[in-house]
């Protein structure tokens, strides 16, 4: 199980990284028609990272177990996650296209913005937290017989580096938007950190690989948008 936990989510990883640079650093050739206003940023996103972040997600659930209530919160994870992105790319671009060439009425654009920022981003959050739940919970009643090696510690944690940066640069350039994420974000983390208090509390992280993965990066994520903003904003 070790071994198919690492592969799978470092490949989580590199997709989180790959779909967070196309995002906040486009290439040209993203930047490139693929369709009326859409471009091979957006179909990227809607058609490659999406699919592969929802199946690489089944895929660790499928790891750490299978059946009852579990299965069916993963159904709904998937299923929240393409829907939340779906929405968000395609409304995004809209309002980026006609909003500059002035060709939105007003209402259609708060339309578009609520598809976006509302709908579309509560809709994919919804998704990141039930996953988040199944996973770390499913974890905590599966730990490792035995704590693993350095060699697994140091994959785990690189995994966890590459998606608190992920997580960072998503987070700390867009206050006070932002506030609202980090909440759920805690909440996400929650559940598996209640989980692991209660059902196997003397159970150490080096046992339990994917919350190793999840601590640093949420909880880390949070502290360091919040240190970021009291740095460049003098508040919270």
């Amino acid at each position: 199980m070790l071994g198919r936990l690492a592969a799978l989510l470092v490949a989580f990883a590199a997709v989180c990284l790959v779909a967070g640079a196309s995002r906040m650093r486009p290439a040209a050739w993203e930047l490139t028609a693929f369709g009326d206003v859409l471009r091979v940023r957006e179909a990227l996103s809607l058609f490659v990272f999406a699919p592969a972040v929802c199946v690489l997600f089944w895929l660790l659930a499928r790891t750490l177990g299978s059946g009852g209530v579990g299965d069916a919160l993963m159904v709904l994870c998937v299923y929240c996650v393409a829907c939340g992105m779906g929405l968000h790319d395609p409304s995004n671009r809209l309002v980026d296209v006609y909003g500059r060439a002035g060709a939105l009425a007003p209402a259609v654009r708060r339309s578009l913005d609520y598809l976006d920022d509302g709908l579309g981003h509560w809709v994919f959050w919804a998704g990141f937290v039930l996953g988040t739940w199944v996973l770390g919970v499913r974890q905590t009643r599966a730990p490792l017989r035995a704590p693993m090696g350095w060699g697994w510690r140091v994959v785990f944690v690189s995994v966890a580096g590459a998606l608190l940066w992920v997580m960072l640069s998503n987070l700390w350039d867009e206050y006070p938007k932002t506030r609202a994420d980090l909440g759920v974000i805690v909440a996400a983390a929650a559940v598996p950190l209640a989980a692991h208090l209660v059902g196997c509390r003397r159970v150490g992280l080096w046992r339990l690989p994917v919350l190793l993965v999840v601590y640093p990066a949420y909880f880390g994520s949070v502290a360091g948008t919040l240190v970021c903003w009291w740095v460049r904003y003098g508040k919270v």
